[in-house]
C-alpha cells in the first residue's frame, strides 16, 4: 500500500504522458509503413525524412528558448505571477517563431541545393504556413506540461496524429503527382486540429494570461538562452549524421535507410521522454531543486524505469531485425540492418544522457549542461565528417556510438560530483521496477478496489 501511494502520482502522470508520447512514434511507424510500401520511392522517403528533421530543428529552437523556462517558472513562481509567466511565454513564442520563419524563408533554396533535394524547396515553403498554427499549438502544449495536464496532452496528440494517419492512409487510394507536397499540407492541417483540441484543456488557465510583462519576458529569455544554446548543441549532437550524410555522399538515399532505423530506435527513446516530462516539474519545484538526495533519487529512479522498458525492446530488434524491416517496409531496406543493430546500444546511453539534461536545467546548472553537450556536439560533427566519408552509413553509426560512449562517461562523472548519483543504481532500479510496477497496476485494477 505504501509503495502504491509512493508511485501513484508518477504512474498516473506517466500513464497519460506515456500514451501521448507513444502516439507519436507509433503513428510515425504506421505512416512510414504506408509511405515506404505504396506511396513514395526510396528517394522521396529520404526527402520526407529531411523535412521531418527540419521540423525537429524548428521545435527544438523554440522549446529551448521558451518551453523549459515557462514550465520551470510556472512551477516555481509566486501564485500571483503565474498569469504573467504564461503571457510572457506566449509573446516570446511569437517573437522566436517570427525570427525562425524569416530565417528559414531566406535559406530554403540553399538547403534544397546542399541536400541535393530540389523538392525540399517547395516543401519548406508550405511548412512555413504551418508555423503560424504552431504558435498557439505549442503554447497550449507547454502550458499543459507546466500544469501537468497529461490527459489533455494525450487527447491533443491522439487527434493530431490520428488525423495525420487517416489522411496519409487516404493517399493509398488517391494518387497524387506530388505526394510530398500533399504530406506537408496534411502535417499543417493535423496541427490545426490538435490546436483546437488543446485549447479545450487549457482555456481555464488563459483567462487574464495575455498581459504583456517585459520583466517576465526578459526573465524567461535569460533563463532560456542557456537552454537554447544547449538545445542547439543537442540538435547537432542528435542530427549531425542525418544532416551531413547527404552533403558528404552527394545523395539523400542513405537517409531513407537511416530514417527507418531511427524510427525503431525512437520507440526506445519514448520512456526517457515521458519520464523527463514528469521529472522536470518535480525537480524544478523550489522545495526539491536544492536537495541533492531528492535529485539523486529522482534521476536514478527515472533512468531505471526507462531501462526496464527499453532493454526488452532492444533485444527483440537485435534478434529479429529482418522481421522489423519487413513489417515497416520491404526488402529494399535491408541495408539498414547493420546500422540499426550497431546503434541499439546508444539507446541505453541516451536514457542516461536525456535525464542528465533534465536534472541540470531544472536545478539551475544550465551552463554545465551547455558546456557538456556543446563538447559532444563538436565531437559528433568531427566524427561524422571523417567516418561517413570512409564508411558511408556505417560511419554514421560508428560516430554515434563513440560520441554516446564518451558522453556517458563525462555526464556520469558530473552527476556523481554534484549529486553522488551512481549509474549502477539505475540498473538496480530497473530490475526492481518489474514487481513494483506490477503491484501498482494490480492495486489500481477495479476488481482490487471492490475487495
Amino acid at each position: 500500500m505504501a509503495n502504491s501511494q509512493k508511485y501513484n502520482s508518477w504512474v498516473h502522470a506517466g500513464f497519460y504522458s506515456g500514451l501521448q508520447k507513444l502516439s507519436v512514434p507509433l503513428s510515425s511507424i504506421f505512416i512510414t509503413m504506408i509511405l515506404t510500401k505504396k506511396v513514395l520511392t526510396v528517394e522521396e522517403v529520404s526527402i520526407w525524412g529531411l523535412l521531418m528533421t527540419a521540423t525537429a530543428i524548428l521545435e527544438l529552437i523554440r522549446q529551448g528558448l521558451v518551453k523549459t523556462a515557462m514550465v520551470k517558472y510556472i512551477n516555481s513562481c509566486e501564485e500571483e505571477d503565474e498569469k504573467k509567466v504564461i503571457a510572457a511565454g506566449f509573446y516570446l513564442n511569437i517573437i522566436i517563431t517570427a525570427i525562425v520563419a524569416v530565417a528559414m524563408f531566406l535559406i530554403t533554396p540553399w538547403l534544397a541545393n546542399v541536400f541535393h533535394a530540389p523538392a525540399l524547396k517547395n516543401m519548406l515553403y508550405i511548412l512555413q504556413a504551418g508555423l503560424l498554427v504552431n504558435i498557439p499549438f505549442s503554447h497550449f502544449e507547454w502550458l499543459m506540461y507546466g500544469k501537468q495536464v497529461f490527459k489533455g496532452l494525450y487527447w491533443t496528440y491522439i487527434v493530431r496524429q490520428g488525423l495525420t494517419l487517416a489522411l496519409v492512409a487516404c493517399m493509398l487510394f488517391i494518387p497524387f503527382k506530388q505526394p510530398l507536397y500533399i504530406l506537408v499540407i496534411i502535417y499543417n492541417v493535423a496541427m490545426l486540429a490538435g490546436t483546437i483540441t488543446a485549447r479545450t484543456f487549457v482555456k481555464k488557465y488563459l483567462t487574464g494570461a495575455y498581459n504583456f510583462s517585459k520583466e517576465w519576458i526578459t526573465r524567461l529569455f535569460h533563463f532560456g538562452k542557456y537552454v537554447f544554446a544547449s538545445g542547439i548543441s543537442t540538435l547537432v549532437f542528435r542530427n549531425a549524421d542525418q544532416m551531413l550524410m547527404p552533403a558528404i555522399l552527394k545523395t539523400p538515399v542513405y537517409n531513407a535507410f537511416q530514417g527507418l532505423a531511427l524510427r525503431v530506435i525512437s520507440l526506445s527513446d519514448l520512456p526517457s521522454q515521458t519520464l523527463g516530462d514528469i521529472l522536470f516539474p518535480k525537480t524544478a519545484h523550489s522545495k526539491n531543486n536544492s536537495n541533492p538526495q531528492v535529485i539523486k533519487y529522482y534521476y536514478e529512479k527515472a533512468v531505471g524505469a526507462s531501462l526496464c522498458l527499453i532493454i526488452p525492446l532492444l533485444l527483440c530488434v537485435f534478434i529479429f531485425p529482418k522481421l522489423v524491416i519487413l513489417v515497416l517496409a520491404n526488402e529494399d531496406y535491408y541495408p539498414a540492418i547493420p546500422y540499426m543493430r550497431l546503434i541499439l546500444i546508444t539507446a541505453v546511453a541516451l536514457s542516461f544522457l536525456k535525464q542528465f539534461g533534465v536534472i541540470m536545467d531544472s536545478t539551475g546548472k544550465q551552463k554545465h549542461n551547455l558546456i557538456a553537450i556543446t563538447f559532444l556536439a563538436v565531437l559528433q560533427v568531427l566524427l561524422c565528417y571523417f567516418l561517413i566519408g570512409k564508411y558511408q552509413l556505417m560511419g554514421a553509426g560508428y560516430a554515434l556510438l563513440i560520441s554516446h560512449a564518451i558522453g556517458f562517461i563525462i555526464t556520469q562523472g558530473m552527476l556523481y560530483y554534484y549529486y553522488k548519483i551512481n549509474f549502477l543504481n539505475a540498473f538496480k532500479y530497473a530490475v526492481k521496477f518489474y514487481p513494483e510496477f506490477y503491484g501498482i497496476i494490480v492495486h489500481k485494477m477495479p476488481w482490487k478496489k471492490t475487495k
